[in-house]
């Protein structure tokens, strides 16, 4: 069993190192007919320059996705709560493990509402996860 794991990672691992080569062909030619010198692949890999810092959306568009992504985000964290309320740890032989994964369930549910409602309350110029500027 242990080692069709690994060949799972190898491959995983393979087909994430082919995807960088291809990607990093098509944008360092991009950048070559900028007239730039495009960076190194290493550098490339492991420390990615976004092409813009913002894109632009429109209020609605946005509005539409946060609310899908904030019910998105609501319906894992009842579905951890509902699971939760009808478990039986006395039948379970680890139940102290189906606790942690429903409570981490539940906590990946709130992140998910979380950027649903950032994503809804942001404006034009907002980043996404950045810290808003406070009104002092």
């Amino acid at each position: 069993m242990s080692e069709t794991w690994i060949a799972v990672i190898a491959v995983a691992a393979g087909l994430f190192v082919l995807n960088a080569v291809f990607a990093y062909r098509y944008r360092s030619r991009q950048i070559r007919r900028q007239g730039q010198e495009p960076p190194p692949f290493l550098k490339y890999l492991f420390f990615p320059k976004p092409l813009m810092d913002r894109v632009p959306m429109p209020k609605p568009v946005r509005v539409f996705f946060g609310i899908v992504i904030f019910v998105g985000g609501g319906l894992f964290v009842a579905t951890g709560a509902f699971i939760l309320a009808n478990l039986e740890f006395s039948k379970l032989s680890y139940p102290v493990g189906a606790l942690v994964m429903l409570l981490l369930l539940s906590a990946l549910g709130l992140v998910i509402a979380y950027v649903g409602v950032r994503l809804m309350v942001m404006k034009n110029d907002d980043s996404l996860l950045k810290r808003t500027k406070s009104a002092a």
